[in-house]
């Protein structure tokens, strides 16, 4: 019986029982007895078709649902550190040079060329001591590459060393050919680079087809004559080839920067410790 129908029939029997005369008291008694049961009944069957309902509806919104897995889901890989960028350092354009033997120092180009002792061609371009006994300590040779297309065929740095001249004679040339005003070949002039002070001549040969053109620069320091040379060689037969001719102001520019970081350790001379205490011999007794 539907819930609807139910109370229904329970409304008309609660009507006729109230129309009966009163005489029918026992039989309104009866059909309140009847209604109640009635009425119980229908509030089971309501309660059982709601949760009927209730579990129809859970049940469609089970099938609903999508079927989860339970499997784990797979572990994501960890993220990878990235390398650290390798910094590419930039080497200096120049390097220091240092000889233990002399006590002299000098910065030059990474890309010249540095010869030492026998490696060094003195023919074609002699030391310019006065007296004999020089020793030709380092050279640096310039790339011809820096000067292409033009009549260069060398340029150098060259540093010799004479121990057995004075002072006086450290100032004088085997070739002299002054740098000064006055043009005299007998008297060098005297200029200052960085900062050393040097007598200085140029001498400048030319043959056929060849031209060269050497400064010379002297200081004596430690007991010893230094000899500083810078020079060119030109080949005039390039220019047959279209090659132009050096500028020789910018190259000698060039060269002098080599020499103005020029640096001489002084030497250590022994001393006597300060109050360093006599030892008194026969002739120091006092005489009581």
């Amino acid at each position: 019986m539907k819930k609807f129908d139910c109370y229904k029939l329970v409304g008309k029997i609660k009507d006729t029982a109230q129309r009966m005369p009163f005489g029918g008291k026992p039989m309104v008694a009866m059909i309140c007895v009847l209604i109640a049961s009635l009425l119980a009944g229908c509030s089971q069957k309501q309660s059982k078709s709601a949760s009927s309902e209730t579990q129809t509806s859970t049940n469609q919104m089970t099938l609903n649902q999508p079927v989860v897995s339970s499997s784990p889901a797979p572990a994501s890989p960890a993220p990878s550190t990235p390398e650290p960028k390798k910094v590419a350092k930039k080497r200096p354009s120049t390097v220091t040079y240092t000889d233990q033997t002399y006590g002299v120092s000098f910065r030059y180009g990474r890309k010249y060329t540095l010869k030492s002792g026998d490696q060094i061609d003195s023919a074609s371009v002699p030391m310019d001591f006065a007296q004999p006994g020089g020793v030709n300590a380092v050279s640096v040779e310039l790339p011809k590459g820096l000067y292409p297309d033009t009549d260069l065929t060398s340029a150098f740095f060259r540093v010799s060393v004479n121990k057995g001249l004075t002072e006086n004679e450290c100032g004088q040339f085997a070739l002299p050919q002054s740098l000064g005003p006055d043009k005299d070949s007998g008297q060098p002039s005297r200029v200052a680079l960085g900062t050393l002070e040097m007598q200085e001549v140029e001498n400048i040969s030319s043959e056929e087809t060849k031209r060269a053109d050497t400064k010379y620069y002297h200081l004596f320091q430690n007991g010893a004559c230094y000899e500083f040379a810078l020079g060119l060689s030109a080949e005039s037969d390039a220019k047959d080839d279209g090659a132009s001719t050096i500028d020789r102001e910018k190259l000698f520019q060039r060269l002098e920067t080599i020499l103005a970081t020029v640096k001489i350790k002084p030497e250590v001379t022994p001393q006597v410790a300060a109050g360093a205490v006599a030892t008194p011999t026969a002739h120091d007794e006092v005489v009581k």
